[in-house]
């Protein structure tokens, strides 16, 4: 018999189905077709807690990002993007979900989807008709990958672009085991420290012991400062990369797929620019400092932190962004020039930014301002040479209605997002777009503790629920007069504070009673 590959296959199908008279009901927006007929295929780039506000792309002081900005001429640019979480796990899940953490409830460090809802995750949802392949360097982030298997053709491994399969720590193999999900689990959050932030860490445990021995297969001379990398190589807390190396590999991962398997619906989830910040020495010393804000010290801050505590770890990250967007400009040079962008939609985004203010930092923080949920959204279209900005609020949720428009396919009742203005929807002002923090609730229960932001046109509301320190509190700030969040305006404007923390309640309540 004579073989067939899956693009004839998809190819066939779609011939017959038109022969038949069947057919979609069609989406809001139209969709493009390639010059063979084929649906354009959709690729979508994560960078990991690349903060918005520290983007020369949004008017940042330091010029950390050209090759966004080129992109961004024939993209459409959106201006107040928000993540739906302060960190991985909410933020990365509401993008695959389209859903805000309050329904998906993967809301802890480590969370993952509900399982009733996991059907209902962009991947499954794009459907065989697209060749689905996904790629997390964030083992927080894969494992919700793991949870969407069934609706992947291709899941690649986190480890497929480390650096010489030299690892941190001895576990890494985990995420080529079968039951990887419940060795994760048991070295992150048993073995090692009960925060999850530093897995070089371990934890005063029975193991302890067992764990020391292990030690001595760690690679820690990959630490060690040398000429290339003035802060030692970067690594993910499991295991080590190098952008100049990881970024070209997903490059031809690309390339290959959009060659053999279009249409393709890929997600690829780069590590950087997190923390550890590890830029290499030609970015090193690269911008002059900026004046850092002293914002007051808040009352929920894990520290006390000043402006000059936080100047040298700005530095160091701003370096990281300029070269993360080094390795960008490359891909993006790569792709353009081998004619994949022709026929292919390119989404740029980020599940969260990074917090430099008011004693805090990072962004494991009950804290939501805006360096720590405002994040970047660029989209390009296949034939699409303009730019055009969009300044109305959007939310992570938004994404998935949005790709899901663009591929023909069925947005599912459950999605809270709304379509992207430019991709078949529009610019509203009057919108409302949630975030929020309940990383030591109960996936299972009631929030009782958490922070939710409401940004509503220029306005942005802060309810802060369950904390001894700072009790049922809210704040109000104007976006577009004071950008920073420096003046509290609940008590200037007490009956727009009680309608917006009104609503947010209403909202919050009705996601409790879905429980």
């Amino acid at each position: 018999m004579t073989g067939i590959s899956r693009r004839d296959f998809l190819k066939l199908t779609a011939a017959v189905t038109a022969s038949l008279g069947l057919t979609r009901s069609g989406p809001a927006y139209k969709i493009l077709s390639g010059t063979d007929g084929t649906r354009p295929g959709i690729i979508v780039l994560l960078f990991d807690a690349m903060s918005a506000r520290h983007l020369s792309l949004y008017g940042y002081g330091k010029e950390t990002t050209p090759n966004l900005e080129r992109f961004a001429q024939h993209a459409t640019v959106y201006h107040s993007h928000y993540a739906s979480g302060s960190f991985t796990t909410p933020g990365t899940s509401s993008i695959l979900m389209g859903m805000y953490p309050w329904s998906h409830r993967a809301i802890n460090h480590g969370g993952l989807i509900k399982r009733s809802l996991t059907n209902q995750n962009i991947f499954s949802l794009m459907g065989n008709q697209y060749y689905r392949t996904a790629y997390a360097e964030n083992l927080w982030a894969d494992l919700f990958l793991r949870q969407f298997q069934s609706g992947l053709e291709d899941h690649i491994s986190p480890t497929a672009f480390g650096y010489q399969n030299k690892t941190i720590n001895p576990f890494l193999g985990l995420a080529d085991l079968p039951d990887s999900d419940m060795i994760y689990y048991t070295f992150n959050q048993f073995l090692l420290t009960g925060d999850g932030q530093d897995p070089t860490q371990w934890a005063g445990s029975p193991s302890l012991g067992f764990l020391d021995y292990l030690h001595v297969f760690d690679k820690r001379n990959l630490d060690e400062a040398s000429a290339e990398y003035p802060y030692g190589i970067p690594y993910n807390s499991f295991y080590y990369f190098q952008i100049p190396q990881a970024f070209p590999e997903v490059t031809d991962r690309i390339q290959r797929l959009v060659r053999d398997s279009s249409p393709l619906f890929g997600y690829f989830h780069f590590w950087s620019p997190h923390e550890p910040f590890r830029p290499r020495a030609e970015f090193v010393n690269k911008f002059p400092d900026l004046p850092i804000p002293d914002k007051p010290h808040h009352p929920l801050a894990t520290s006390q932190l000043s402006p000059a505590d936080y100047a040298p770890t700005i530095k160091v990250y701003d370096e990281y962004i300029a070269d993360v967007d080094d390795g960008f400009g490359k891909l993006l040079d790569q792709l353009t020039s081998a004619g994949v962008l022709e026929n292919n939609y390119l989404v740029v985004t980020s599940d969260h930014g990074q917090l430099f203010e008011r004693g805090d930092s990072g962004h494991t923080t009950a804290l939501l301002f805006d360096s720590v949920i405002h994040v970047p959204l660029l989209i390009s279209a296949p034939g699409v040479q303009t730019r055009r900005d969009v300044y109305s609020p959007t939310s992570a949720a938004d994404i998935l209605p949005t790709l899901l428009n663009l591929a023909g396919a069925q947005n599912p009742a459950s999605s809270e997002g709304k379509l992207l203005p430019g991709f078949g929807g529009q610019e509203d002002m009057s919108r409302s777009v949630f975030s929020m923090d309940a990383k030591y609730d109960s996936a299972f229960e009631p929030f009782q503790q958490a922070t939710i932001s409401l940004i509503k046109g220029n306005m942005k509301l802060i309810y802060y629920l369950g904390y001894a320190a700072y009790p049922d509190q809210i704040e109000l700030y104007n976006l577009q007069d004071d950008p920073d969040e420096l003046e509290d305006l609940r008590d200037q404007l007490p009956g727009l504070a009680a309608q917006m923390k009104d609503e947010l309640l209403t909202s919050l309540s009705d996601a409790n009673k879905r429980l």
